[in-house]
Order: C-alpha cells, then structure tokens, then sequence
C-alpha cells in the first residue's frame, strides 16, 4: 500500500467517520431533547387547564390553592419554553443535520476519489464543511439572544395576565367588602 492510499483510507476512517458518528449523535441527541421539552411543556400547560377547570367545580375554600397552584405549573411551562429557546433544541438538530448531509455527500465523493490523485480539493470541501459548521455557531448565539428576550417577554406577559385574573373577581360575583348596609 502505498502513502496516498494510506492517507486516503486514514483521512476517511479518522476524520469523515469519525466527524459523521459525532454529528449523527448530537443530531439525535437535541432531537430527543426538543421532543422531551414539547412533551413536558405540554403536560405542564394541560396540568395548569385542568388545575383551572377543576378550580371552577370546586368550593370557594379550594380555589385559591387551585389557581396558585395551576399559575405555577403555567409559569414552569414557560420556564422550559424560555429553556428550550434559550438552547435552541431545533436550530441545533438542524445544524447538526444539515453537516451530516454535507459530510455523507462528501464521503461519497470521498470513496470514489483516486487515492493516488492529488487530493487537496477533496480535503479542502471536507474541510470547508467543518469550517462551515463552526461558522453557523456565532449565528445560532445571536438568534439564541433574541429567542430568550422573546420567551422571556411571553413569561413576563403571562404572569401579568395571571396576576389580572386573581384580582378580578369571576363575573357575577359581588364586590369585595363589607355587605351594604339594609
């Protein structure tokens, strides 16, 4: 075996494959991850509907303790929101992804190369795809910013109309105070 086809078979085995595990892992690892903070948002914001529901059924002694207690799950499903933005659990799975799709074309152009040819322009495009990745990072930071601003302002709003709802009292109600006076 001569050098070039040693480098070549190297090059492939330690740097394409070993770069296309990693970014397949860390593609499927922010997938899961953003399905398992859609999932437990979800079943947060449905455990606060029916703390909701269940606090109009219930006598006056249990309300409060219902609709605290749904205004917390509602403020902790807006926390794995914000979380969840704040991370980017798609912007990354998409990252990841879209390297995966570029380095598996490579590759293939890889195999096909003649490993006795001069390779540097099979190096330079596998190369530009590491390059290409790192360079998405500084973009994802920037959107990760505003994405948590946004969240944030949503959690903000969110507890404002909660903290409405506790004073205004259901309709029909009688105003708070004292009982008029026969």
């Amino acid at each position: 075996m001569n050098r070039g086809t040693e480098f070549h078979d190297l090059y492939a085995q330690l740097r394409i494959l070993k770069q296309l595990e990693y970014y397949r892992k860390r593609r499927e690892e922010y997938k899961q991850a953003n399905h398992q903070a859609i999932v437990v948002r979800n079943i947060l914001l449905g455990l606060a509907a029916v703390a909701g529901f269940v606090g109009q059924l219930t006598p006056e002694a249990a309300r409060p303790g219902l609709a605290v207690g749904g205004a917390v799950l509602a403020a902790l499903a807006a926390a794995v929101t914000a979380y969840s933005a704040l991370i980017g659990f798609p912007q990354l799975e998409k990252l990841y992804g879209d390297a995966v799709r570029n380095l598996e074309e490579a590759e293939i152009d890889w195999d096909v190369a003649d490993p006795t040819a001069d390779l540097t322009n099979e190096v330079e495009r596998v190369e530009g795809i590491f390059r290409s990745e790192i360079g998405q990072w500084g973009q994802l930071v920037v959107k990760e910013a505003e994405a948590a601003k946004e969240a944030q302002a949503q959690q903000h709003a969110q507890a404002q109309q909660d903290a409405q709802a506790q004073q205004d009292p259901p309709a029909g109600a009688p105003p708070p105070g004292p009982p008029p006076a026969p």
